[in-house]
This record gives C-alpha cells, structure tokens and sequence, in this order.
C-alpha cells in the first residue's frame, strides 16, 4: 500500500493535514434565533431609523450597567436635563448588519444636537473647554453617523450639517481664547478639530449643489466659511468656484470672502484687514490662522521698504495690522512691538512730549475761579502726561526671521481672538455677547459692519 499518495502519513512518520470542511451547519434552533433578529445589511435598501431616545436603551442598559455614562449624561438638580446621547462608534471590521433599533430618524438626530447645544454646550472661562468639547465631538460625529448610514439627503441634514460647521469654528476660536501652550500641545488637536469642520462643509457644499433650491443666503454663508478655510490655497478655492452655483457668487458673504482671498494672494495686507473688521464672529474665526501669515510677510514687506534711519511708530503699525485694543484706537502699540521683537526687529522706546503749556482764554472774575481753572488745566495736563511712552521699530538693522514662533504666535492670536469676542458679539451697537448656542444654531443673525 502507497501510503504517501494516500495521505495517511507522510514520509517522516506524520500525519497529513486533513482538508477544511469548513464550519459547521447551524442547528435549527440557531437559525430560528438568527432570523427573528431585526437586523438589515447595509448593502439592502436605506435603513430607517426606529430609536425614537437620544440613545439606544440597549447601550444606555450596558452604559449604565459599566458605569460609563458622562457626566454631561447624569441628570443633577443643576442640570435636570442631562440624558444619555449615543455615543460614536467605528465600523467594525467585517460587521455587515445593523440593527435598525439602534438607528435614529432624523427628527431624533435634530433633536440631539438641539440638546447638546443647549443643555450641554457652556463654555465657561476655564477648566471646561476641554471636557465639553470632546464629549460634544464625539456625539456629533455619532449624529453623522447615523445620518450616512440611513441616506439621509435632505433639509434636516443640512440643519445638521450647518450647526456643526458653526460649532468647530466656535471651538477653534475658543480654543485660541482660552487655552495654553501646554493644553494645546497635549489635549487639542487643530487638525482634527479642521479634520471634522471641512468634513461638514465639503458634505454642505455638495448638498447645496445637489439642491439648488436651498436658501441662498444660508447656504452662501457656509460657502464663504469654506473659502475663507482655504483661502491660502489657491487651486482648492479654484476648485471650489468652478463648482460653485452662478447664484450664490454675487452674494455678500461670498463677495467677501473671494476679497480677502484676494488680499492674502497678493499680500495686500491693508485691504485683508479691511475685510476681516467687516467680517462676522464665525468668519473671523474662520480666516484667524491666516493671520499670523500677514502679520508675517507684512513686516517682511516694509523690511525692504523702509531704510535703517527710518523710524515706523509702533501705534500706527498696531492700527494697520489689527494689534490695537478694544479700549483704544491704536494703544501704546505694545502687541506690535511684540511681534516685532518676535521676527528680531529692534524696537525703542521714547519718553512722550511734554505738555503744552497751561494756558487760558478765560478771565477769571476772582481767585476763586482762577483756582478752579488752574485746576482744570492741571488734570487735563496731568492726563496728558500719564501717556505711554512713545514706540518706534527700525529695519534692516538685523536678520529678519522668516516665521513667528510657535509661542508668539499664540499669544498674539490669544489677544486678536478675545477682541474678536468684543467687538464682533454686540449688534447694532448692543454690547450683549451672543452665547455659543445663539452663535452655534443661529438663532440670532448676524450683521457685519460692512459688505
């Protein structure tokens, strides 16, 4: 007997593999289980959503059970509420079902967001940024989710997609205002926070170019956002126009943002800033990283301008390059000698004039009244020489670097993104902030100073 072409045992005495039969048949109580299950493929028809909670019972049962439900879903006599939110989860490997239960209509998924942004959603000054911003990051990317998974195209999903745009913008302005080097060097990522913004806004974009019987203003605003994003890439913004409905490019907030892509390709500097006071909160924070490049190329350009003898104040360069304070036009042009002495350009400071000297139409009728006139002038004399200093920069006297640091850089934008707060947040002169749930569902318009 042959017993190697049988297979039996091979020439060392080893048995030979046995071939795959693979697994087994399920018994029919199985398939009987596996049948009553409601679950649908993902390559069947749309799914439809039937979980009419912010969360499945079933995860919030396991949650609760784990003890892994947030604190932003733990309903306190502060906060009564605060409910559970599905949380997001990623597509497992080779998971082809899912279970329709676990699946939000649309209403439901509004009706999510509508509560992080209004019961979730504080932005207090320190110590929950962070917290808030995570938690509400992955519950909107969970409310996405669920809209691709179902095929939702319509109107509640271009609500939906609108409040998040506006909600990673706010979170990168508020991120510049309120954290530190170190918390932005650990706890933040700028590029995921842009990862999900331009996500929401190329996924708007299409939207609104597949229905063009969309709000034109609505859908203008989120395509000057877009273009704002990319403002320092050309061929993207390029691209973006050639796509771009005929309707939407003649209206303001496009006009706008096609300008300032205009003033940052050809370094016009002057008219970049002229926008950006025109501009609304969001779109001001959605064009604040370009600053640091003006800012930059900027001094660059008066570098080879100005001669080593010349002498540039300090206050007037605050003005050109929006380094002024909120309580003065061009204060003691302290941020911009900050960023001067960040790309090594020596500054000097002089002491201020002295003052006038005290004089007096007036005829005073007794001592009485000169005295009080002497008063007069003196307080208006001792105001004036109270004054800052007076500050200068000089060029070409060393090497000018080629970019700011990555401190300077932060500080200086720390300072531009909380006057963009001040100034941008009142309305029609009203000095009332708008809250993040008023910016993020824009439930109150806003109005630039300028078209």
């Amino acid at each position: 007997m042959d017993i190697h072409r049988r297979g039996g045992v091979n020439p060392r005495g080893r048995r030979g593999p046995r071939r795959h039969r693979g697994p087994p048949p399920p018994s029919p109580a199985t398939a009987a289980t596996a049948a009553s299950i409601a679950a649908l493929s993902l390559e069947e028809a749309p799914l439809l959503g039937q979980c009419q909670r912010l969360c499945p019972p079933q995860e919030e049962t396991e949650r609760r059970r784990c003890q892994e439900l947030s604190r932003f879903e733990r309903a306190t006599t502060a906060s009564p509420t605060l409910v559970a939110v599905k949380r997001y989860r990623r597509a497992a490997a080779g998971r082809a079902t899912l279970d329709a239960r676990d699946l939000r209509p649309a209403p439901v998924l509004l009706a999510t967001l509508r509560h992080l942004f209004t019961s979730v959603l504080v932005w207090p000054d320190s110590g929950e940024f962070l917290s808030v911003y995570h938690f509400v990051n992955d519950r909107i990317r969970s409310v996405r989710q669920d809209f691709t998974i179902q095929r939702i195209e319509d109107a509640s999903l271009a609500t939906a997609l609108q409040q998040t745009a506006r909600f990673y913008l706010l979170a990168g302005l508020r991120a510049a205002q309120l954290l530190s080097s170190q918390e932005l060097q650990q706890d933040w990522s700028a590029r995921l926070n842009d990862e999900q913004l331009v996500s929401a806004l190329a996924q708007l974009q299409a939207l609104t170019c597949s229905c063009p019987q969309q709000d034109g203003a609505a859908a203008a605003e989120f395509v000057a956002y877009d273009l704002l994003l990319h403002a320092d890439d050309a061929r993207a913004v390029a691209w973006s126009l050639r796509k771009l409905p005929s309707s939407l490019r003649n209206l303001p907030a496009v006009r706008r943002a096609l300008r300032t892509f205009v003033a940052l390709q050809t370094d016009a500097f002057h008219a970049f800033f002229t926008e950006f006071r025109a501009m609304t909160l969001l779109e001001q924070a959605a064009v604040l990283r370009h600053v640091p490049t003006v800012w930059t190329r900027s001094l660059h350009m008066l570098n080879k301008a100005c001669g080593k003898q010349d002498r540039f104040p300090l206050e007037e360069l605050a003005r050109w390059l929006q380094l002024t304070d909120s309580e003065s036009e061009g204060g003691d042009g302290g941020r911009a000698e900050r960023l001067c002495n960040a790309l090594n350009l020596q500054t000097q400071r002089l002491p201020p004039p002295p003052p006038p000297p005290k004089t007096s139409s007036q005829v005073a009728d007794s001592w009485e009244v000169d005295d009080a006139l002497d008063g007069c002038v003196t307080s208006s004399s001792a105001s004036e020489t109270s004054s800052s200093s007076v500050g200068s920069v000089q060029f070409k006297l060393a090497p000018l670097k080629e970019e700011l640091d990555s401190e300077a850089t932060r500080l200086l934008l720390h300072d531009l993104a909380l006057q963009i707060e001040g100034s941008a947040s009142g309305e029609e002169g009203e000095r009332t902030p708008r809250t993040a749930t008023e910016l993020v569902t824009g439930t109150r318009s806003e109005s630039p100073s300028a078209q």
